[in-house]
């Protein structure tokens, strides 16, 4: 179980973490979160889309919360339903999103999200597939049991 006491701050340190590993070929990654010696170690265990977060997948041993990596394109939303596609928007904005669920409640989530001119915002309230997604895989998680 996660024993931060200040989450934002751990969202922050965990969202740092991830920016420091290369980018890889798929458009999301998944990462258990593990403390070590005070240190935060990210162990990757998958990588793909994002709504296609395997519904059997289970995070590695010992962590203390779920990580996901994901980026892509963001721009202003209009009620037009014949509005471009963001990444085609021309009021684009790059964003990198780090997701990270933690805990035993259905609401220990909690977000960063860095537009291309760098401040990351913290948010809490996530919803749609990928949240249940990232949730179911967390609750397979091996969890420990008093004497082990």
């Amino acid at each position: 179980m996660l024993q931060v006491t200040d989450v934002e701050t751990f969202a922050l340190a965990v969202d740092a973490r991830v920016r420091e590993f290369e980018r890889g070929v798929d458009p999301a990654r998944l990462f258990g979160v593990r403390i070590r010696r005070g240190q935060i170690v990210l162990v990757p265990f998958w990588s793909g889309v994002a709504r296609e977060i395997p519904r059997w997948l289970a995070p590695p041993d010992e962590c203390v919360a779920l990580a996901l990596d994901t980026s892509g394109w963001a721009a202003p939303m209009d009620d037009d339903p014949d509005a471009p596609r963001p990444s085609q928007h021309p009021e684009r904005r790059r964003i990198h999103h780090t997701a990270l669920v933690y805990g035993d409640n259905a609401d220990d989530e909690i977000g960063v999200l860095t537009y291309d001119d760098g401040i990351p915002k913290v948010m809490k309230g996530a919803v749609g597939d990928v949240p249940v997604l990232m949730f179911a895989c967390w609750n397979r998680r091996r969890r420990e049991r008093p004497g082990q």
